[in-house]
């Protein structure tokens, strides 16, 4: 038990030891100063040896035991009188270099005494009553001694010399040429004498020039010249060189001073038998032609035959001193040189070329004729046929379309000498086909693009897919979005001025398309007061007429109807001819007049720069500015209506040359309502839509604008009654009694009228009493309905349709008889009155007949082929 508790006691010991070991390893590091970071502002703790130190950081401007205090640096500016300033890492942080004559830490001290340093480069200092100054050395000045005396700025060094500045002195620097202190001295060149050969030297600034004799040449005159290198001999001549000159040895056959001349060998007459010598280089030549001999000087005599006269390989025949010759088929001629011509009738049709066998050189290069000519088939002609047609005279049309070449469906069309494809349209997936053959697809519409319905036409350019637009009527542009449709709405003009340049051989080109009701209307002026191309309608044509020099010349007219509110498109071309045309699908008669032009290219080009649309400048313009007929001349009524697709001279007249200043009561578009369509004229009263507004045309007794009013004439006026006293004569109609009432005398209306004089008749049927179409007659103070056959009532308001049903069969057996009698009496009745009008009938015309064709808004409403017989 005692050894147990003994050695737990030594365990316990151990234990304690070892802790306590431990924990002074753990704890010896921080039994420091620095742990309780001592060190402020960026600096770093040192406890190297027995107390803790503070190391300032580098970048920092504090310093000091705890980098607390702060250093001055150059940002400061501390140094004074312009002394250079150096940063320093300790204090006081900064280093100033001062200027000559100051000194202290900031340059603050001015001297006042020599002192070391005062005076600069060797300068001398001395006291003065005011101060220290200096005795400066040779080339320097200022105070101190610190500028050095620049000698060149006075400019010594001459003839362009650069001057360089030294100590108390200067350099100048020569360019050649010259010499000396200061480069005044020229330089003679010549004086080493360069040139040789006799040469002259002239002296020049910095350099010489040798003037060499003929001989010679080189820059000191050195070189001798070689006179045969410019090859002076001809034809074949040698060359000798010399000093100097140089000698030409001719070869055989020249002469003369570089062998120029050509020794004519034809001058002993060599040839024989009038042989003909040519002469050529040291030789000459005979030509024995048509003088019977040969040799090499026509010594040798010949036969008829021999010389070959039958030309195109005809065959000779001697006969004594004469010859035949036989001609092979296709030539002619008494030596067989002329070829007959077979192709003088122009035998080849669709524009074939002929050829005629007997021309050599088109064998082997037209497939109609063989490889190799031969004289036994020259005769004749061959048919070289254009691609598409065949045939010996090329009278065949090659139908291309029977090989199917179109493709994707596309429609082939054979035309001469060649077919085309009309591809389909866009199919149900949006595929375009074109090309030659309908081969390609074309994507140039594959986001169409085009504007105001244009269609939009698909291609290939140089491998891109492009496309464009086919724009309709009214539209133009690349994407048919310029609008081309201008609205004339009365009184109207649109004035265009231009400078007319010729459209090829025309001198002016004008083209529109026009949509109007009026009968007469001026379209287009064109010119001036003196001459101008006016385009007009008259009584419902198309009429063109041209003054020149203030006289007329030219009316042409279209007789076609084209005030009837369509499209009509019309063209007038003013060349050496003047031509007016209606381009109308209507048109199927004649529609192009023709003649003469009375104008010359002068006047144009003078008179054809102001084009008025429409109607002439008078009024006031969009902008307000009053404007004048500048022409004062007489013209149709200004258009109604609407006018599209202008072109003056190939330019294209749009909307945008609509300005306040040049036009009036012209708007982009075709701005037309179409008043008939809800049919405002009443009691079958016929509808004409005027443009502007409508006019209704009535049937007896309606009248009014929408045919509403009736009018029914008395026959009989009722009596009027005369009155009066020393102040007023009175007068009052339809039976109205005259009465003074307080001194003044009034007419008493009977019932049924009104006015002063009692001469307005009342109209009861204003307020339209008559129902379901009943005819209102107007009487004396009241109204009579005349109802239609199916109503009946003081109004018409009874519908008598409800027992039409029932009486039909109640009264079918009367109605026979009735019908038998009454057919009886008709035939009496025509019998006797076809007598009477014959004998005895007179005519009233109708209401429309008196008035006759009536014009209101520029239509014309014929009268309606009527007649009565009372």
């Amino acid at each position: 038990m005692a050894l147990s508790r003994i050695n737990s006691l030594l365990i316990f010991c151990l234990n304690l030891l070892l802790l306590l070991h431990v924990k002074k390893s753990f704890c010896i590091g921080n039994d420091t100063e620095c742990f309780s970071n001592p060190c402020p502002n960026n600096s770093t703790c040192d406890d190297a040896g027995k107390d803790s130190t503070c190391h300032c950081s580098g970048t920092t401007e504090n310093v000091g035991e705890d980098c607390i205090k702060k250093l001055v640096s150059c940002s400061s500016k501390p140094c004074k009188r312009n002394g250079f300033c150096f940063d320093l890492d300790e204090e006081p942080g900064f280093l100033c270099r001062c200027p000559p004559g100051y000194g202290g830490k900031h340059c603050e001290i001015t001297f006042t005494s020599c002192v070391s340093g005062f005076c600069r480069h060797g300068g001398i200092c001395h006291e003065g009553t005011s101060g220290p100054f200096c005795d400066c050395p040779d080339g320097f000045i200022g105070k101190h001694c610190e500028t050095d005396f620049n000698e060149c700025a006075s400019n010594p060094c001459r003839n362009g010399a650069v001057c360089q500045d030294g100590i108390n002195g200067y350099s100048c620097f020569c360019v050649p040429g010259f010499q000396g202190r200061y480069c005044d001295r020229e330089v003679d060149e010549c004086v080493s004498n360069p040139c040789y050969n006799g040469a002259k030297c002239h002296n020049k600034v910095g350099s010489y020039i040798c003037d060499c004799l003929p001989e010679y040449f080189g820059t000191n005159c050195e070189f001798e010249i070689d006179q045969c290198l410019s090859q002076p001999c001809l034809n074949g001549g040698t060359c000798q060189d010399s000093v100097g000159r140089y000698f030409c040895d001719c070869a055989s056959g020249f002469r003369g001073e570089h062998c120029e001349i050509n020794t004519n060998e034809c001058l002993s007459q060599p040839c024989l038998n009038q042989g003909k010598c040519t002469d050529g280089y040291n030789s000459y030549s005979c030509n024995c032609d048509d003088t019977g001999f040969t040799g090499t000087h026509c010594e040798i005599s010949l036969s008829v035959c021999s010389s070959k006269p039958c030309h195109n390989n005809g065959t000779c025949e001697e006969f004594d001193d004469t010859f035949i010759c036989h001609c092979w088929p296709g030539f002619t001629g008494s030596q067989c040189e002329i070829d007959i011509n077979e192709c003088s009738s122009n035998p080849c049709l669709s524009t074939g070329e002929c050829v005629e066998r007997s021309w050599a050189s088109h064998y082997g290069k037209i497939p109609e004729l063989p490889s190799e000519f031969n004289y036994l088939q020259a005769t004749g002609y061959v048919c070289h046929c254009q691609p598409g047609y065949t045939g010996s005279r090329c009278e065949d049309d090659i139908d291309e379309c029977s090989s199917n070449p179109c493709r994707n469906g596309g429609m082939c069309e054979n035309i001469p000498g060649n077919y085309t494809c009309h591809c389909p349209p866009k199919d149900y997936q949006g595929i375009v086909y074109g090309g030659v053959d309908c081969r390609e697809i074309f994507l140039g519409c594959t986001q169409d693009k085009c504007q105001n319905n244009g269609i939009c036409i698909p291609y290939v350019q140089n491998g891109q897919h492009e496309f464009s637009c086919l724009c309709p009527s009214g539209y133009s542009g690349s994407l048919c979005d310029i609008m081309t449709t201008l609205s004339f709405e009365g009184n109207s003009f649109l004035w265009i001025t231009s400078t007319p340049g010729p459209i090829k051989d025309s001198l002016s080109n004008i083209a529109l398309s026009f949509q109007t009701v009026q009968p007469s209307a001026l379209l287009l002026l064109r010119g001036d007061k003196d001459t101008h191309v006016k385009l007009e309608l008259w009584n419902g044509y198309v009429s063109l007429s041209i003054q020149a020099n203030n006289q007329s010349k030219v009316l042409l007219h279209i007789s076609h109807n084209v005030s009837d509110g369509e499209w009509h498109s019309v063209e007038v071309t003013l060349a050496e001819a003047v031509t007016l045309t209606l381009r109308d699908d209507s048109c199927v008669e004649k529609c192009v007049n023709k003649t003469p032009s009375p104008i010359e290219r002068d006047q144009v080009m003078i008179a054809f720069q102001n084009t008025f649309l429409g109607g002439l400048p008078v009024g006031k313009t969009n902008d307000g500015a009053t404007l004048l007929n500048i022409y004062n001349m007489h013209s149709a009524p200004s258009f109604v209506g609407c006018l599209q697709d202008i072109e003056i001279d190939l330019n294209l007249i749009t909307s945008e040359n609509i300005s306040s200043g040049s036009s009036f009561n012209v708007k982009a578009g075709c701005d037309r309502k179409y008043w008939c369509e809800n049919h405002p004229c009443q009691n079958r009263g016929r509808c004409v839509n005027l443009w502007l507004s409508y006019q209704c045309d009535c049937y007896r007794p309606y009248e009014g604008l929408n045919c509403l009013r009736g009018k029914l004439c008395r026959q009989t006026r009722l009596p009027m009654t005369v009155c009066g006293n020393e102040r007023r004569n009175l007068t009052c109609y339809n039976h109205s009694n005259c009465t003074e009432l307080q001194g003044d005398l009034k007419c008493v209306c009977r019932p049924g009228f009104t006015g002063e004089w009692c001469e307005k008749d009342i109209n009861e049927c204003d307020s339209d009493p008559c129902l379901n179409g009943g005819l209102c007659q107007n009487l004396l103070n009241t109204f009579q309905c005349n109802c239609d056959g199916n109503f009946a009532g003081e109004r018409c308001e009874l519908d008598l349709t409800d027992n039409l049903i029932s009486d039909i069969f109640t009264a079918i057996g009367s109605i026979t008889l009735a019908v038998l009698l009454i057919l009886f009496l008709a035939v009496v009745a025509s019998f006797i009155a076809s007598n009477k009008r014959a004998n005895q009938g007179t005519y009233s015309p109708s209401r429309q007949e008196k008035e006759g064709s009536r014009v209101e808004m520029w239509n014309m409403v014929q009268p309606p082929p009527m007649e009565r017989l009372i």
